[in-house]
């Protein structure tokens, strides 16, 4: 016998509007304030060890902070300090390494290093170099999205002793030049008119710049190492298209107390960690799932990209791995914004607002938006899962204020939807495209080439509009549970009518969907072939979404959970594939049949929904347990292989990292 479903099904729909509000409520902000967590203690949780080889290596990784456009890395060698930067506005690497140290006695002989040790703690890059006398300790922070710092402390000072360091540095061949600015070394790229601006403190004198202006050196008067002395690099980046941050520190009030800016970034660090890590999972605590959620806070974080060019507000990547995720894409924003709000909101609240900053006139919002806004893709949009993402925020920062800026916008997002995509005017939606094309409306599903759409087509509404001849039920159950968003926030802003506007809409939308998308031989749901009016008896994790959304019914979520749990269709070694086993055309294509998370994550809260408590949670641990390279250092991926858990296509993928830290908190 299983547990009994919380939700009974016989009361008003008042009551699914209020136990709607619990799909995915998180810890109030007051109890994410309550542990505390040291991020030293997650030392390389992620590996960011590597040196490029070339201006584009997309095989060398690298750490970025506070929205950073640039990024830098550990070496993979002893030679150098830290790797890099890499430009994220053009995907090139500007240098194997642009800020060095090495060091001379009296004698000008330079000091040979008896040991290195290289480390990647959450935000910062540490370097030890230990000569025989001292050691030098490097950390790199990132202070803005524009500036960075390298900070060199001394310790294990065996007696006094005079050194001659030098800082050096250099670019590839033909990216750029560098040049001497008075006490300063710029760098020039040659794309988007780069500017890289290295400050140096204690009045470092430059007095020499290698041939060809790609190397330069920074030789310092002799320096007494002591515990209390110190050596600091400020590395400033800035192209034309950068937004102009009025808010970062001077030069020299960094050079005067790098230490507070070394503190600040341990702070924030520690709370992230802190309130990332609060969870409900009996397991949570146990330090081999705590390092998976911290990968995960570090893999959004390092996806953080600043507000520049055309993008009007912070987002992420889906990932920096790869030169094709460098936009915002719809409903990753719209995941990512849920994960984010549970340790830094107003970044998640910006993830929301980029994307509505380009809705058009007709209430559509754009699949994805870049830098340069004429490549922005119009041909679609992607699943309306902002209603979600905006109601988690408000449940976890009571930001009324954010609901009242964003409401006319997602209303006019919601009603597009009917006007622009419902072929017969029966309030069951389509997918589709603005330009008639197959690819784009399947694009459109966010699943693009799933197994359902192989016999789809594409019908004219307007010049502009075209949907599928078939009604999507992942679709529709998110429609559903975007009225019921709509109308709790409606009350919370005071207006009473049009909350039981949404929440009737909500109650009829509920009934077609069960009506007519359930197939009550198979025990499933399905989408309807808006010609023939028949089922397309395909499954999907388009089928577990009305449980996620919770409008099936205790007898028909019974029926869905039974295929979910089966081994011979979803319940696969890794759980939830985006096709079953069983289908012929089950394969390793897109979403035919590797594993998403952002499904697994929807599927373990449905069955969390209707009482399956306990295998949501034996699946989770199965997702947890048995994903390659979770627990060790290897990148979170953007899709799995059901069958061994090997890791696919991109690395560093920021849906996957988001829906990992919900399963972690059990959100």
């Amino acid at each position: 016998m299983r547990p009994v479903h919380p939700i009974n099904r016989v009361k008003t729909i008042s009551l699914v509007v209020i136990a709607l509000s619990g799909i995915i409520i998180s810890c109030n902000t007051q109890n994410r304030n309550e542990l505390t967590i040291n991020r030293n203690n997650f030392p390389d949780v992620l590996d960011v060890k590597n040196t490029p080889r070339a201006p584009v290596d997309w095989q060398s990784f690298c750490f970025s902070d506070q929205g950073a456009w640039f990024g830098f890395a550990l070496p993979d060698s002893n030679e150098l300090s830290f790797s890099g930067p890499f430009l994220m506005t053009n995907g090139r690497w500007i240098g194997k390494s642009i800020v060095n140290l090495t060091f001379s006695d009296l004698q000008g002989n330079t000091l040979k290093p008896l040991s290195t040790q290289s480390t990647f703690y959450p935000g910062k890059l540490v370097r030890e170099i230990r000569f025989k006398p001292f050691t030098a300790r490097m950390s790199l922070i990132f202070i803005s999205s524009s500036q960075a710092l390298v900070h060199v402390d001394f310790k294990n000072i065996i007696e006094d002793i005079t050194v001659y360091p030098q800082w050096y540095g250099s670019i590839f061949n033909h990216e750029g030049d560098i040049i001497k600015d008075q006490e300063e070394i710029l760098i020039r790229g040659n794309t988007l008119k780069t500017r890289i601006r290295l400050s140096f403190n204690n009045s470092a004198k430059i007095n020499s710049l290698q041939s060809n202006d790609s190397s330069y050196t920074c030789n310092y008067s002799d320096v007494n190492i002591t515990e209390n002395n110190s050596l600091s690099v400020i590395i400033t980046f800035h192209d034309e298209r950068s937004h102009n941050r009025k808010s970062d520190p001077t030069k020299e009030n960094i050079f005067n107390n790098p230490h507070h800016y070394l503190e600040q970034n341990q702070q924030r660090w520690d709370t992230y960690l802190s309130k990332a890590l609060q969870t409900r999972a009996g397991w949570g605590d146990e330090k081999e799932y705590q390092k998976i959620a911290v990968k995960s806070v570090q893999t959004l974080i390092n996806n953080w990209r600043c507000a520049y060019g055309d993008l009007l507000h912070d987002g992420l990547f889906p990932s920096s791995a790869v030169n094709y995720f460098n936009g915002f894409w719809a409903w990753d924003s719209w995941k990512h914004a849920v994960a984010l709000v549970t340790f830094a909101p107003e970044l998640a609240k910006d993830q929301i607002r980029t994307m509505y900053d380009y809705q058009n006139k007709a209430g559509m919002i754009a699949d994805c938006i870049y830098a340069d806004s004429t490549s922005n893709n119009w041909l679609n949009t992607k699943p309306p899962l902002s209603g979600w993402a905006i109601w988690n925020i408000f449940t976890e920062t009571n930001d009324t204020a954010f609901i009242r800026e964003l409401y006319p916008q997602l209303v006019s997002y919601h009603e597009w939807w009917y006007q622009y995509r419902d072929l017969n005017h029966n309030q069951l939606c389509e997918y589709g495209s603005s330009d008639g094309s197959l690819v784009a409306a399947k694009w459109e599903s966010g699943m693009d080439n799933a197994i359902r759409f192989d016999h789809s087509s594409i019908v004219k509404i307007d010049e502009s509009n075209y949907a599928f001849s078939q009604e999507s039920v992942d679709l529709n159950a998110y429609l559903f549970s975007e009225k019921l968003y709509l109308s709790k926030m409606a009350d919370i802003l005071g207006n009473s009518d049009l909350a039981q506007q949404y929440s009737f809409e909500a109650h009829e939308l509920q009934e077609l969907i069960e009506s007519k998308m359930f197939d009550q031989v198979t025990g499933y749901f399905y989408d309807i072939n808006v010609t023939t009016e028949k089922l397309v008896s395909v499954q999907g994790p388009e089928g577990w979404i009305p449980l996620f959304t919770q409008l099936a019914s205790d007898k028909n979520a019974e029926r869905v959970v039974m295929h979910m749990l089966d081994t011979t269709k979803f319940n696969t070694y890794i759980p939830f594939p985006s096709a079953p086993v069983d289908d012929p055309e089950f394969s390793k294509g897109y979403w035919r049949g590797p594993v998403w998370l952002d499904q697994v994550y929807f599927a373990i809260t449905a069955l969390n929904h209707y009482g399956y408590t306990t295998e949501a949670n034996q699946l989770t641990l199965q997702v947890f347990d048995r994903l390659e390279g979770l627990k060790e250092q290897a990148p979170i991926r953007e899709n799995y292989w059901p069958l061994t858990g090997k890791g696919m296509r991109v690395n560093h993928f920021s849906w996957s990292a988001a829906h990992l830290l919900l399963l972690y908190q059990q959100q």
